[in-house]
């Protein structure tokens, strides 16, 4: 496990944020400020979109607004429910203002831009850059200093203010050091589990160190140990069962939190078992069979992989599951040890599965090749990032993957044999229907209608936002019922994968004006099925719809 780099940088970066977390989720709970803490993860989101709109780093964008609106919460003055009223109210401005944020974000990138506000929300521990490690650990041992320096006189504050006060205890200026300490833990603890699991770390531990003993100083060492007890246990358990690291830290506090309201024993019942659960899943390796180990984050890749390497490679991919989407996809530490073993990795790129790229980068490998699709094809984050819908793509992917593995005579094989329905069926639709005006709810519809000359009048900025998650604008709602109602198109293409009310409302407008409609799907379907004949038979169904 230590001797994956990925893993090493979690270990350090986790023990530093935990141990940050539950030294001052300590005084958050002691002085009844969880709402606050809660109230900077919204913060935590919305300053970090916002950061990246003004060109920022998302690191800056973080800890900047977490920092500014704490000091802000300070103003507002007043104790008990008026404090509560107005920092609710604030900070639920604040979250919808990171919505806003979100789909300006997203409205000029990639669908997959997306995942930015998920890796947001619910962290990623096991994806950590260099750059995140260093200031994570440096921020939560900084903090965790800073605290126990300050920590007599703020217990003194917290326990009894108006003694304090008399005694000359600063509390204007130590009430906003600490809210500050609790910004900062807050901005970084939202790298390990996210702004919406934030109480995992700054909250659950302190009240078990409290559940479990009265003693201040007792108490305080309890919650630090506690916090990082969780978070390198959750690791353990996520490296070898294969679930969420963010899940079962949460879920390790959670129970902590339940055992230590019942009676001790049953506290070291429960610590028994659950660590007894760490040799459970033991995960396969394919390392030393003699081929080439290829991992494709997704499975189309991998299908046209396995193909044209052939008998020279083995071929695993990560996303198979026709239910997965790709944009915000959860990785495994499974997954992080496939990219780590494997000698040639294939992404998609242009912010499709950005999980992938971080795994690569938190996990460096000599030698390694690793074949990202939207660089060899020279596209970025911002272009349509369904390059398998291109065929003139697909050939590109195939000479790169035959020149990397030596499989010429493979890649030559499968051009002319394994894809020929495939080309054939888009021959077939070019010839017989180039110029026809159709109709398509994502852009991943795009790259057919150019192959096939298709003529694909749905405006782009709704294709766009219906693939992005978004809300298309007014008038091109209107634009596309005014072409489904008048007739306009002949064929309307939608993606039974992200079938929202707003496309299901689509789809029976257009059956019901006897609009042919096409069923398409973002990822293979059948899980099993080739990459040529998942294809050739969408392609089939377009060319039945539109006459055969």
């Amino acid at each position: 496990m230590l001797a994956l780099e990925f893993m090493r940088n979690a270990f350090i970066a986790g023990g530093c944020i935990a141990l940050a977390a539950g030294l001052v989720g300590y005084f958050v709970v002691l002085r009844n400020q969880v709402f606050t803490a809660d109230a900077l993860g919204h913060t935590a989101f919305t300053g970090s979109l916002g950061g990246l709109l003004v060109g920022l780093n998302l690191l800056a964008g973080v800890f900047g607004s977490c920092i500014a609106v704490a000091l802000a919460i300070g103003t507002l003055g007043g104790r008990g429910r008026g404090r509560d009223v107005a920092i609710g109210t604030v900070f639920a401005w604040v979250l919808g203002l990171g919505v806003l944020f979100l789909s300006l974000y997203t409205s000029s990138r990639s669908a997959a831009s997306g995942t930015l506000g998920i890796s947001v929300l619910f962290g990623s521990i096991l994806g950590l850059q260099p750059l995140q490690v260093v200031v994570s650990s440096a921020t939560g041992a900084l903090t965790s200093a800073v605290l126990l320096v300050v920590a007599r006189p703020l217990l003194f504050l917290s326990v009894d203010p108006e003694v304090a006060l008399s005694r000359g205890v600063p509390a204007r200026a130590l009430t906003a050091l600490f809210l500050v300490l609790v910004a900062v833990t807050v901005a970084e603890s939202v790298q390990a589990v996210g702004a919406l699991l934030i109480f995992a770390l700054m909250v659950t531990p302190a009240a078990i160190a409290q559940n479990l003993s009265a003693r201040p100083w007792f108490g305080l060492a309890l919650s630090a140990v506690i916090a990082v007890v969780v978070v390198w246990a959750g690791l353990v358990l996520s490296f070898y069962m294969s679930y969420p690291a963010s899940f079962l830290i949460t879920g390790l506090a959670f129970a902590l939190y339940l055992a230590s309201r019942l009676r001790r024993q049953v506290a070291l019942v429960l610590a028994v078992f659950v660590l007894s659960a760490c040799g459970l899943t033991p995960q396969p390796s394919n390392v030393g069979s003699g081929k080439v180990e290829v991992v494709a984050a997704e499975n189309f890749w991998g299908s046209i992989a396995s193909q044209v390497g052939g008998d020279r490679v083995h071929v695993t991919s990560i996303i198979v599951n026709p239910d997965t989407d790709p944009h915000d996809y959860d990785p495994t530490p499974a997954d992080a040890r496939l990219i780590a073993r494997a000698g040639y990795v294939i992404v998609n790129g242009a912010g499709y599965d950005a999980w992938a790229t971080k795994l690569l980068a938190a996990n460096p490998v000599s030698g390694r090749k690793v074949l990202t699709v939207s660089e060899l094809l020279g596209k970025k984050e911002g272009d349509n990032p369904h390059f398998w819908y291109s065929a003139a793509y697909v050939d590109q992917v195939i000479g790169r993957m035959a020149s990397d593995l030596g499989t010429q005579d493979g890649a030559t094989r499968y051009r002319s044999v394994g894809l020929k329905d495939y080309h054939d069926t888009l021959g077939a639709i070019k010839t017989k229907y180039a110029g026809r005006k159709v109709g398509a709810t994502e852009s991943i519809f795009a790259y057919v209608a150019e192959a096939t000359m298709l003529d694909l009048v749905t405006p782009a900025s709704y294709l766009n936002a219906i693939s992005e998650g978004t809300d298309p604008t007014a008038a091109d709602k209107a634009t596309v019922e005014r072409q489904i109602a008048s007739k306009e198109i002949t064929v309307f293409v939608f993606n039974s994968q992200n079938s929202t009310p707003e496309v299901q409302g689509l789809v029976a407008k257009a059956r019901a004006k006897r609009i042919a409609v096409v069923t398409i799907t973002e990822t293979m379907s059948p899980a099993g099925a080739s990459f040529q004949d998942w294809q050739a038979a969408q392609l089939k169904g377009l060319l039945n719809a539109l006459g055969g």
